[in-house]
């Protein structure tokens, strides 16, 4: 996801009056501010050289270092499609004009950075005494979204509660995704196409980007929430906001609003600082994408690594942070995904997550599955650890490096595993199919069919499909009717291979309710699943999500870029929020 930074700040104004021309009164005769909107997306008078009035509610900064006053009709039309607002592009003008003030003013209309502008001013002066400035208030969800072009320039007030969805460019450019609503992925609900795509355009009538109007990237500190961000001061998606006011203006990147006032923030969404305790007799699986822990062991130089850490220190960093999860996720097997595929000596990702684990839990308990063929070439693979003291390995740990997991999709991973306590025996698959990124240029079966899947979904499917045909002939030599699939289907809920591997027969796990591993473009979803055989899925206790990642600002995980000295430490902490950009999951079974 990548935000653009907002066209506009907002700029205190100056209280200096000197030397500004005064008329004794306001013309009669000028064009109204609402004419010059007009009903449409562009001005109808562009062009056009003519004189309208208006109230002074601020100075805004173009991006071009171009200072512009935005200008509020002295009264408002009774056209609800027409703006009551323009910015004066006029670096002479901007800053020169108080808040209130009523001008008469000369200029030509333009579209200017998504916004209609006067130009080439040639006259102007305040013609009228002060006046008060309106807000327009304003409820979520607006009717349709040609409503927001109707309400540009306006000085907007949003009384009800919101809800923050999105904090992608929370650092980098003060953002912040809100609505009235958390917003789920349309095809983590709906069947897609059709159904799928109206839900989603119904969504995004309940959206808005409020900004900190800030013209800098990676400012410090960072505005939002309340008291900045740190790694403790955090604002997550379900926390709500209140008290959002400000001036609403057209970017590249679409409608924002620039705040006017620092918002209220209240934590709806609080941090879980460890998932739900595990039952003494139960077995826990779990599936947790370490976010590409690269060692870059046999590698010269060593960093930066392909994927992850650009050094040492950030590997540290990381480090610390994926071994406290996989600590409190207390499980007896552990499928990983986007570990480093550099083999299994000693400096491996895969031996390092484990020596490291048991080094931080004072004893050998942790083993890895190893695998006597290199899990396909690419830079990543899913891989398996497990806790010897509940579950003893048995059969063969299976690599499937055929079609279709030979591109695309990683070659998926199975061990059987027997349950000493109770004799019983199951097998585990973990895996990551193809993801929805990097689509087919040309039209293709494999191309977005604008259904909600994006790309590659035929491909997700013919995965799903070899999957269950390979765990159907019990690869690792164990015949065994308990088997579990578990990972990154990189698929929604509602969507072609997760239904692909429930008409063969497996149970998802996750039963009623809203769930989500990831956050995306403002969306929540899951894109991990686990689907069970009937009869282990009997055996299951407790299935459960841990949100300690999709929900938090990607900025507070280990990377040092674009951080200030201050900043790595301040957004640093080794806790699980932020290890990784997908939440883990959690099964319990009882055998």
């Amino acid at each position: 996801m990548n935000f653009s930074t907002a066209a506009w700040v907002l700029l205190p104004l100056s209280c200096s009056l000197l030397s500004l021309p005064l008329a004794a009164k306001c013309s009669k005769e000028f064009t109204a501010i609402a004419d010059i909107q007009g009903p449409g997306a562009q001005s109808p008078l562009v062009g056009k050289t003519l004189t309208t009035q208006g109230v002074v509610l601020g100075t805004l900064y173009q991006d071009s270092k171009q200072p512009m006053l935005l200008l509020q009709s002295v009264l408002p039309d009774d056209n609800p499609q027409t703006a009551e607002a323009i910015l004066i592009a006029d670096k002479e003008l901007a800053g020169l004009y108080q808040q209130g003030q009523v001008l008469e003013l000369t200029g030509t209309v333009r579209e200017l950075q998504h916004m209609t502008a006067l130009t080439n001013i040639s006259h102007s002066s305040v013609c009228a005494d002060q006046q008060p400035v309106r807000k327009t208030s304003l409820t979520l969800p607006v009717k349709q979204l040609s409503d927001w072009e109707s309400l540009e320039g306006h000085w907007l007030s949003l009384p009800q509660p919101l809800v923050v969805n999105d904090s992608y460019g929370l650092a980098r450019y003060g953002e912040l995704l809100l609505a009235d609503k958390r917003l789920f992925v349309a095809t983590e609900v709906t069947q897609p196409g059709k159904t799928a795509s109206a839900f989603e355009q119904q969504q995004q009538l309940h959206e808005i980007v409020i900004d900190d109007h800030n013209n800098k990237q990676n400012a410090e500190p960072i505005a939002f929430p309340t008291g900045g961000l740190t790694a403790v001061n955090t604002v997550r998606v379900g926390d709500k906001v209140q008290g959002v006011e400000g001036y609403l203006v057209q970017t590249k990147a679409g409608y924002r609003l620039l705040v006017s006032k620092a918002p209220e923030f209240q934590s709806a969404n609080p941090r879980q600082t460890a998932p739900n305790t595990k039952a003494a007799d139960t077995v826990r699986v779990a599936s947790f994408n370490v976010l590409n822990f690269f060692t870059g062991a046999g590698n010269n130089p060593q960093f930066p690594t392909k994927r992850g850490a650009s050094n040492a220190e950030e590997l540290k960093r990381q480090q610390a942070k994926m071994l406290a999860t996989l600590t409190a996720l207390n499980a007896d097997v552990i499928g990983l995904l986007e570990v480093e595929n550099n083999g299994e000596a000693a400096d491996s990702a895969i031996a390092t997550i484990v020596s490291s684990l048991n080094q931080q839990l004072g004893s050998e308990q942790y083993a890895f599955v190893s695998t006597k063929v290199k899990p396909g070439g690419d830079d990543i693979k899913v891989a398996m650890i497990y806790r010897k003291a509940v579950v003893s390995p048995i059969g063969e740990a299976a690599v499937k490096l055929d079609a279709p997991f030979d591109r695309g999709s990683r070659p998926p991973l199975a061990q059987s595993f027997r349950h000493p306590a109770s004799g019983t025996e199951f097998t585990v698959s973990i895996n990551h199919f193809k993801s929805k990124g990097s689509c087919p240029k040309q039209q293709m079966p494999d191309s977005d069919q604008n259904d909600g899947q994006s790309c590659w979904n035929p491909s997700r499917v013919k995965a799903a499909k070899a999957l269950t045909s390979w765990l159907a002939s019990h690869p690792t030599g164990i015949q065994t009717a308990h088997q579990l699939v578990i990972g990154d289907l990189n698929a929604y809920r509602m969507e072609d291979p997760v239904k692909t591997l429930e008409q063969a027969g497996f149970v998802h796990l996750a039963g009623e309710g809203q769930h989500w591993s990831f956050v995306y473009r403002g969306r929540s979803g899951s894109l991990d699943h686990a689907l069970a055989s009937p009869s282990l899925a009997k055996q299951l206790t407790q299935f459960q999500h841990w949100n300690i990642n999709a929900d938090e600002p990607a900025v507070l995980d280990y990377n040092t870029e674009f951080k200030s000295k201050h900043q790595q430490q301040s957004l640093y902490a080794p806790t699980p929020f932020r290890s990784s950009d997908h939440d883990p999951l959690l099964m319990d079974f009882k055998f």
